[in-house]
């Protein structure tokens, strides 16, 4: 169980060049394309967003009032609460306007060929299991208050927001506990390889 930290993620600009993202993990490692890649970016202005042809993305509110994204053809959707997410294909023409100021969105972008995925958000009112059989990666991301987060061996962290944990199947069941009075968003993510 790898603990990823906001502190520590990495600064990367947008392909097109209208603001930055805070890459938090990415597999593989650059100069290849990933299969898979989770980051933080926050939207202070209106603007279309980098088209990610070949990929399927998940966007979800972390902070902030939020955001209303057209897909052209494919309607809208709006996020107003911290937690709700939609997902859509990254070749999708999208545009995005601010409900009222700046917000912060974490972003899973995941390629349709060469890798599948699965996830969920969850306000944690009670321990949950998270299985990580079967898939290459799973990340378990507390998008606000606290969390604990306890592998098979026994392994204990604790997680804020935005920290991340992240998952393999020698991690066996990863139990998630709520901490403190104010109940936790969490998003949880599955990604593994397709096969061949």
């Amino acid at each position: 169980m790898n603990i990823l930290r906001e502190s520590s993620y990495r600064a990367v600009p947008w392909k097109n060049g209208g603001g930055v993202t805070r890459e938090i993990l990415r597999a593989p490692a650059e100069p290849d394309a990933f299969d898979w890649r989770l980051s933080l970016a926050t939207i202070d202005a209106a603007g279309p967003f980098s088209a990610f042809a070949g990929y399927h993305r998940t966007l979800v509110l972390v902070r902030g009032a939020g955001v209303e994204l057209n897909f052209a053809q494919h309607g809208t959707s709006r996020l107003s609460t911290p937690g709700q997410s939609v997902a859509f294909d990254g070749a999708w023409q999208t545009s995005c306007a601010l409900l009222d100021g700046p917000s912060t969105d974490l972003n899973l972008i995941v390629c349709s060929e060469r890798a599948q995925s699965v996830s969920r958000s969850v306000a944690l009112t009670e321990e949950q299991t998270v299985q990580t059989a079967d898939w290459t990666e799973v990340f378990v991301c507390c998008l606000s208050g606290a969390i604990r987060v306890t592998n098979s061996t026994g392994e204990e962290q604790s997680l804020h927001a935005v920290d991340v944990a992240r998952c393999t199947p020698s991690d066996g069941e990863i139990i998630c506990t709520p901490e403190g009075t104010r109940t936790p968003h969490v998003f949880v993510a599955a990604v593994r390889q397709r096969k061949i």
